[in-house]
């Protein structure tokens, strides 16, 4: 561009006035502008902020252009992901990754999580008995969901029928219920088995208890209230709270607390008779660390699981409805459930009040389990009655007369 005064060409034609005369320069001529995507679409107010978003998306669209490329269609794309994201499942999302997109096998994977943590020693744990009965019938509920859900893998068809019935899970639940008793404490292992037992409990409850054709018809929890079920009841109450009684004392460490021991020979005059006692020594000393001596609970005795689990299933038992059928051989089971308790109290029996409280309802329970195994807990128990050798023949009123007149008696 050339100044049209001094004829003087301008190497930047972006300059208004001439560098040598300070001339002004001509106009520059308008060029038309680059078609762009950007161009192209409608220009945003000014009164609008500009998003970062949008932003975003016409940068990617000019580099699809500039490549060559171009986004599908919103209307073309939006039925593949309405696809991909509805596999069919309607329930919460938090089950949906579940097996069978049940709440119970999440339950009993929680539960399963707690016997593993149950190895460790700083944990509490429910024993070996209740641990195989807590795998045992997990083992069965699982099977059960799956199979009910209609995604059942190949070891399901390999779990007994017998494990299938709406019983087991409902007394799996209440086994459940019985351990986290045992779990009681301060400790980080019971909060995730009452999670766990809560997991399975609500589930099953609206599946196998509640309904007209739930295990709830079978029983009749009011009856517990009547003599003489009500001295079970108040029985095992008072044997439950004595398993948090004082059972007797035991070392730190876990071990049993020895008994008198003689004094060393190194003692010189010491008379034979002499015992030494061991002494309570301060946990917080470490010259004695882990060496004094605690207060026991009943719950602290080796497979405290077993009274606790045989005496509600005595009181499942006396909950049964009068009409529900039941093999003779049931009559038995309460007095065995006491049999168990009491020889599990006699072998762990110390000087101390949670056994002779333990006895005491004990004594209550036995009295109703005797009652029980002689079918006099209340008329029509719904027990077959034994049959004499009389039994099984029908009366005939013609037998008398003759005897009659074989013996010659006469009205």
């Amino acid at each position: 561009m050339q100044c049209p005064e001094c004829g003087e060409s301008a190497a930047d034609v972006r300059l208004m006035y001439c560098e040598q005369c300070g001339a002004k320069m001509p106009a520059r001529p308008a060029t038309a502008p680059r078609p762009s995507a950007r161009n192209s679409r409608p220009s945003r107010p000014a009164s609008e902020p500009a998003y970062a978003s949008e932003l975003m998306e016409e940068e990617e669209e000019d580099r699809r252009q500039r490549t060559g490329t171009h986004r599908p269609p919103a209307a073309a794309a939006a039925p593949v992901a309405a696809v991909e994201e509805d596999d069919g499942y309607t329930g919460p999302r938090w089950l949906k990754e579940v097996p069978g997109h049940s709440q119970s096998v999440l339950g009993v994977g929680v539960v399963v999580f707690c016997l593993a943590l149950s190895i460790l020693p700083f944990f509490p744990n429910v024993g070996v008995v209740g641990s195989l009965l807590t795998l045992v019938g997990g083992v069965a509920v699982v099977a059960r969901e799956l199979r009910r859900s209609g995604d059942a893998p190949g070891w399901v068809d390999s779990v007994p029928l017998v494990l299938m019935r709406p019983e087991v899970p409902a007394a799996y639940t209440l086994l459940l219920a019985a351990l986290a008793l045992k779990l009681s404490g301060f400790n980080l292992l019971l909060p995730i088995w009452v999670a766990g037992a809560v997991l399975v409990g609500l589930e099953q409850y609206k599946q196998v208890v509640e309904g007209p054709d739930g295990v709830n018809r079978l029983f009749d929890v009011r009856s517990l209230l009547g003599f003489p079920r009500v001295l079970a009841l108040a029985g095992v109450a008072v044997c439950l709270i004595a398993l948090y009684l004082p059972w007797g004392k035991m070392m730190a460490d876990g071990s049993s607390l020895p008994a008198n021991v003689p004094v060393p020979a190194s003692v010189q005059g010491a008379p034979p008779e002499l015992r030494v006692i061991p002494s309570n020594r301060p946990d917080e000393d470490s010259l004695y660390a882990g060496g004094g001596v605690i207060t026991r609970s009943g719950w602290d005795v080796p497979a405290s699981e077993l009274p606790l689990l045989a005496l509600l299933s005595l009181l499942v038992i006396a909950a049964l409805h009068p009409e529900v059928e039941r093999p003779a051989a049931l009559r038995w089971v309460p007095l065995g459930a006491v049999s168990v308790s009491l020889l599990w109290a006699l072998a762990g029996v110390r000087l101390a009040v949670g056994p002779f409280a333990f006895l005491f309802g004990l004594g209550a329970v036995g009295f109703y389990a005797v009652r029980h195994a002689l079918a006099r807990d209340e008329p029509g128990s719904g027990f077959p009655p034994e049959e004499g050798p009389y039994d099984d023949e029908p009366y005939d009123p013609e037998q008398d007369s003759e005897t009659e007149r074989d013996t010659g008696y006469s009205r």
